[in-house]
């Protein structure tokens, strides 16, 4: 059953439009039934509510249903409500894969957020053109998305993300190996996917030192000893890991049972108050390379509605949604075509600004032929030609069990 949440609808909005036709009904599965009418328009999140980024998935829903309360209370796109049907990944591709089809076949959704794993996003972001259905990642940052999510002429990009492109975060790890830790020599541990291995890469190329080697590990493995072994054959003066939480435990647990040494560098999907907080004694001072996004107006209206401070990745789902929501009114369809064609537009047009929590004034504007710039709860959100943000980043250190800001990095660093 999709969540529903009451609407309180504007007195002036006109009548339900942008009815999908049924032309070409084996390429449009994403208009129908959810699509197509007057009726709500089905919406989707498929987040890791359980598995090895279950720290993050509750946060990152919360930021999605947070989103649909403040759009349908607005009245909706093309004056209709959403309907949000929300799914369990439990961060495995095939579990995803199953959760989207069954969105697709029997809730016709036009849009999903998800997934967070890029290991995850990536086998959907595959499939999504072809179905005519928009994906939306608030967390997934391997490069190999740029690239994906075409339809077959390439003309448009079905796949779009809110959080930045790992090769930011790369450099930045890089920086911190370099600067911070100032080693010589450096060996690279990484979880056995799409983000592990491209961000991984990206550390090493950024670092100026001797790398010793990319090592992948399975989140699945319970004894982490070989692998480890493996890492430290060639007794580097610190570690990039990229890896996730749960898997994260125990390969830090092993790492200080066994006496090891070096310094560690982690990458933002291991950046969770829970995570540290377990271990406080072995993650005191490492350093961490965490996006850290411009305090937009709708950052602080985003807390002040969630009501209470965000975990990782809760604002970009946020904006995820917003942003598809927005697109759809644009297109004047509920398509996942009108949200591909149009979710760049509204993220970073010329015209009036609009943050979180002002989506009827946004879709006023978008109705007197405004160029709209929707600034995000996570980033200005101003998305470029492959659909993702640039981001700032920080540069954070870990201190009894939670992080401190060493440095800013701005976008322009990065552009």
């Amino acid at each position: 059953m999709p969540r529903k949440f009451k609407s309180t609808r504007r007195a002036y909005l006109k009548a339900a439009g942008g009815a999908v036709g049924l032309a070409g009904l084996a390429g449009c599965i994403g208009s129908l039934p959810g699509g197509g009418g007057g009726g709500p328009i089905a919406m989707g999140s498929i987040l890791p509510v359980t598995g090895d980024l279950s720290d993050f998935g509750p946060g990152m829903q919360e930021g999605v249903n947070l989103a649909v309360e403040h759009i349908n209370d607005a009245g909706g796109p093309l004056g209709r409500e959403i309907d949000i049907f929300n799914r369990d990944s439990e961060t495995v591709a095939q579990a995803a894969q199953e959760q989207y089809s069954q969105l697709v076949s029997e809730q016709g959704i036009v849009g999903f957020v998800g997934a967070a794993s890029s290991g995850v996003s990536v086998p959907l972001a595959q499939g999504i053109a072809a179905d005519q259905v928009a994906q939306v990642s608030p967390a997934s940052t391997s490069p190999t998305l740029a690239n994906l999510g075409y339809n077959d002429d390439e003309s448009v990009k079905y796949f779009a993300r809110t959080a930045p492109n790992d090769v930011q975060q790369g450099i930045v790890m890089g920086m911190i190996l370099n600067d911070y830790v100032e080693a010589e020599s450096a060996s690279f541990l990484h979880v056995n996917n799409a983000y592990g291995e491209g961000l991984a890469q990206g550390a090493a190329d950024a670092f100026d030192g001797e790398n010793l080697g990319l090592v992948p590990y399975s989140s699945q493995t319970t004894d982490y000893t070989s692998t480890l072994d493996e890492l430290f054959s060639g007794d580097p003066d610190a570690v990039g890991f990229v890896g996730y939480p749960e898997s994260g435990r125990s390969i830090l647990q092993t790492w200080s049972d066994g006496g090891y040494g070096g310094e560690w560098v982690l990458s933002e999907g291991l950046n969770s108050p829970d995570f540290f907080g377990a271990i406080p004694d072995i993650t005191e001072g490492m350093y961490v390379s965490s996006p850290d996004p411009e305090e937009t107006e709708g950052a602080s209206a985003f807390t002040e509605a969630l009501g209470h401070e965000p975990r990782v990745f809760s604002p970009h789902s946020y904006d995820a949604l917003f942003l598809m929501a927005l697109a759809v009114h644009k297109g004047g369809e509920a398509s996942g075509t009108a949200i591909a064609e149009n979710i760049r537009s509204v993220s970073r047009g010329s015209g009036p600004t609009f943050t979180v929590g002002e989506f009827g004034d946004a879709i006023d504007a978008i109705d007197n032929g405004d160029d709209i710039n929707y600034q995000g709860a996570s980033s200005p959100v101003d998305l470029n030609e492959n659909l993702e943000p640039l981001n700032r980043f920080a540069i954070l250190q870990v201190s009894g069990g939670s992080t401190e800001t060493l440095q800013q990095i701005p976008r322009s660093e990065f552009e």
